[in-house]
């Protein structure tokens, strides 16, 4: 049982905690954990990144960039350990399991306020699930909190969940869910609370001018620990240049995804310095199958002749300069469910193009449209142009439409992209959040489908031993390759420009939490 964390502390935690499905997967002891950055104080941090949050409304909208300013405003119930290889451990809240169908949620933080200086309560975390399982919500949660049958308050501190069948990726759902302020809501109404919410986290809402910027102040009240930078602003600058040149203007303290041929730039600039890490994240082209309409449905020739077509290590030796790991099957490397059996597909052209006759295609005959985002990703407007370029040589024709990552990931939910979809994912730390919202076709961001492995995904999502499910899992991935239901690109690297004054180091699984910065 862990003790409960009292307000200011720093979440040094020791406890048996459950990986995944406690009682039957083992137990591991958990370190201490350094939350924040013990450093100087900052005055100011400006970030530049890619995009506006979708919403600043929690458990709403599945989407990386925007959990950005979600966790900066609001606590998670658990979250991951990046001193412990990503373990869950408790933050607000303590998961606990009863038996394989019950499971407990244990309020055990102390002291905690949210921002309008409500006290943080049980009845906060349950209106958090209240509000991603209103359909009249259109939470993109509702389908990933469904097997999460009964979810009841049965005291002041602990919140009882049942499950109708064993579901061990409960982790990872109980670490999505963000305590909301009810009574807050119930005072101002939900609409006003999205344009001013109030959380738990370490920073409070300042103002945000939409499709410019975004500032946020350093919670004096904050109950884990003292924040040592008083004010963050992240600004939005959708294309790499932008936030290169004002990251060399020194107007940036931090900027994502600095391009790998201005490396040197920014290292020689002598005001920042670049920080790199191998990220979870994986890139991928996927080949849509979820759709009748599309060329790659039930054509596993074509399929196969994209993976075959595309000079994938060229690009990354390249366009990268090494600054990617090529990818076989779905998983990155830093995943260890990864079937390590598989290996890429071979670059082979010739064998391409006698894969497009058989699909039933003459060279030059077949025009495809690859939807794609810009600035999203490392290099992604140079990749996806040499992605159609690649296939251009083997006689297919590919049409890059580039579009705002707003705009995009509306295409995607809505199935209106075109045949393929230069997409990433991450963090990508376990293999149920990748199979089960990439693989199943009528996940939100899906764009593949096919279901002998959408049945594999499930029964392996109810497996509770943990050999068990990972044999399932090794068919899934191997099936997976077998069908090339995607182009399989590569595990990307993580570039940040770091002013020489901050103090902070970028995370494998992509939380850019000023939280743990401060000055030098």
């Amino acid at each position: 049982m862990v003790s409960p964390l009292s307000r200011r502390q720093l979440a040094k935690v020791a406890s048996s905690l459950p990986l995944s499905y406690g009682m039957l997967a083992g137990m591991n002891q958990m370190g201490a954990l350094s939350v924040s950055a013990q450093g100087n104080e900052l005055e100011r941090i400006v970030l530049g990144v890619n995009s506006d949050p979708l919403t600043l409304m929690p458990n709403d909208i599945v989407d990386t960039r925007t959990d950005v300013f979600i966790y900066h405003m609001f606590d998670a119930c658990i979250i991951r350990n990046k001193d412990d290889q990503f373990r869950y451990m408790p933050w607000l809240c303590e998961l606990e399991n009863v038996d394989e169908l019950t499971w407990t949620l244990k309020l055990v933080a102390e002291g905690v306020t949210f921002h309008s200086g409500n006290p943080l309560t049980i009845n906060d975390v349950k209106a958090a699930f209240d509000y991603g399982q209103d359909p009249a919500n259109e939470s993109h949660y509702l389908e990933r909190w469904a097997p999460l049958t009964s979810i009841e308050v049965v005291d002041d501190t602990t919140i009882q969940i049942k499950t109708e069948n064993p579901f061990p990726v409960i982790w990872d759902r109980i670490a999505e869910v963000y305590p909301i302020d009810s009574v807050q809501i119930a005072e101002i109404g939900l609409e006003a609370y999205k344009e001013n919410p109030s959380g738990t986290g370490p920073y409070i809402l300042k103002d945000w001018l939409r499709g410019e910027r975004l500032s946020m102040t350093a919670n004096p009240d904050y109950w884990a620990f003292d924040i040592p930078v008083k004010e963050v602003e992240f600004r939005t600058m959708p294309e790499f240049a932008t936030r290169l040149t004002a990251m060399l203007a020194g107007e940036l303290g931090i900027m994502k995804d600095v391009p790998v041929d201005s490396f040197q730039d920014v290292n020689d600039s002598g005001i920042a310095t670049v920080k790199s890490i191998p990220s979870s994240r994986v890139n991928f082209v996927a080949l849509v199958t979820n759709r009748e309409d599309s060329v790659f449905y039930d054509n596993l020739p074509l399929r196969k002749a994209i993976n075959h077509g595309v000079d994938v290590q060229g690009i990354i030796d390249g366009i990268f300069q090494g600054n990617a790991v090529r990818m076989a099957g779905a998983l990155s490397d830093l995943n260890p469910e990864r079937n390590k059996a598989i290996t890429p597909y071979e670059y082979n052209p010739d064998l391409a193009r006698e894969l497009l006759a058989e699909a039933g295609y003459a060279e030059g005959e077949l025009e495809i449209t690859m939807d794609a985002p810009q600035g999203r990703y490392p290099m992604d407007v140079d990749a996806a142009m040499a992605i159609a370029a690649s296939l251009g040589d083997i006689g297919i024709t590919v049409n890059v439409q580039y579009n705002e990552w707003g705009t995009y990931l509306d295409k995607i939910v809505n199935r209106g992209t075109g045949d393929m979809l230069y997409h990433g994912w991450g963090p990508a730390l376990d293999a149920s959040f990748t199979f089960t919202n990439i693989f199943v076709g009528d996940a939100n961001y899906s764009a593949v489908g096919d279901p002998d492995i959408e049945a594999k995904i499930h029964e392996a999502n109810q497996t509770v031993d943990p050999e068990a499910r990972q044999a399932i899992w090794d068919e899934v991935q191997q099936d997976v390759y077998d069908e090339a239901l995607w182009l399989f690109l590569w595990q990307q690297y993580d570039s940040y420009g770091v002013a020489n004054d901050i103090a902070w180091e970028p995370r494998a699984d992509e939380k850019l939490w000023m939280a743990e910065a401060s000055g030098i």
